[in-house]
């Protein structure tokens, strides 16, 4: 059963059992709550979570195959390019559960055929403050030599908080996207600037305009927005976090995912790109990220968190 995170202001179901992954958000608007991220189980939506956790790595590593400090590594579900890390489908160990703070633990140790070549926890706080919900993750090496490391978060949003066909405004600025000439989601040369991913400025999203792409010098920013409905998400995430995976399938949900590396992140690292955000942690070392979301409506019933608030 999830443990409900749960204020005022907002509902966010947390499911330990299944990565410690969201199960939903929900925003409190007037007498009722309205969803904002697709609900699994509910009105046909297919996805497993609303958002879930990838460490020790986030999105693809190409065939599953990397080379680090002289060593050639492969990982399973290669055919497929291992994706998103080991870490979303497991089971976690709950250390705190209150109305307004989850915190949640993963050993890779403490389990089966982890697919990885290093041992390593996670652990993550959730926290809810008014209308603002933070997550803080910790990644730490447990083996006894060095190893690449990323992180990141994949939140799904809906479409239509209210109604079927309402728009949807994003905005978020990067400074490059990686091209993907093979249709793979794997960099095929160093990032460049590309008019179809610039969402610097805020941008209705169009349906019918697929979009799977990864972005590099994400500066931590952004925004979702339904005008019809008067909500807005805004996303605060830590320097760590400097890449954007965005995904717009013709669904009734896409995604907006602040990650730490690029994809095929540890290949282009051995390649020398310094775009790569892959992060090398010494034996007991940690890498940490936080990200926050934000819920504002126009009713004003939810509280702006100010320039003095801390992430």
């Amino acid at each position: 059963m999830p443990l409900l995170l749960q204020n005022e202001s907002l509902q966010v179901p947390i499911e330990p059992a299944l990565g410690a992954s969201w199960m939903g958000l929900r925003a409190r608007v007037g007498d009722r709550w309205l969803s904002l991220m697709p609900e699994p189980g509910l009105d046909g939506c297919g996805l497993k979570a609303s958002s879930f956790i990838m460490a020790p790595y986030s999105n693809r590593i190409a065939e599953g195959s990397f080379r680090f400090a002289g060593v050639t590594h492969t990982l399973q579900n290669a055919a497929n390019h291992a994706i998103h890390g080991d870490v979303r489908k497991r089971p976690w160990t709950v250390l705190l559960a209150t109305p307004t703070t989850i915190r949640l633990a993963f050993r890779s140790g403490q389990h089966d055929g982890v697919n990885w070549p290093w041992p390593f926890d996670v652990e993550v706080t959730y926290t809810l403050d008014g209308p603002a919900f933070s997550s803080r993750l910790i990644l730490t090496n447990r083996g006894e030599t060095p190893m690449p490391a990323g992180l990141g978060f994949h939140p799904y949003l809906v479409r239509s908080p209210t109604r079927v066909g309402e728009p949807v405004v994003v905005q978020f600025t990067t400074t490059g996207t990686y091209p993907d000439a093979s249709g793979t989601r794997i960099p095929s040369g160093p990032a460049t600037l590309d008019p179809r991913a610039d969402f610097s400025r805020p941008r209705e999203l169009d349906p019918g305009e697929f979009h799977d792409f990864c972005a590099c010098g994400y500066d931590g920013g952004g925004s979702v927005e339904w005008p019809e409905s008067g909500v807005r998400v805004a996303f605060r995430a830590s320097p760590t976090l400097g890449h954007l995976v965005f995904y717009n399938p013709a669904d009734p949900w896409f995604a907006f995912e602040p990650v730490s590396n690029a994809n095929d992140g540890v290949n282009l690292l051995e390649r020398g790109d310094d775009t790569s955000g892959v992060t090398v942690l010494e034996p007991g070392e940690s890498l940490g990220a936080a990200l926050e979301l934000q819920v504002s409506h126009t009713t004003g019933h939810l509280r702006e968190r100010g320039p003095d608030d801390q992430l």
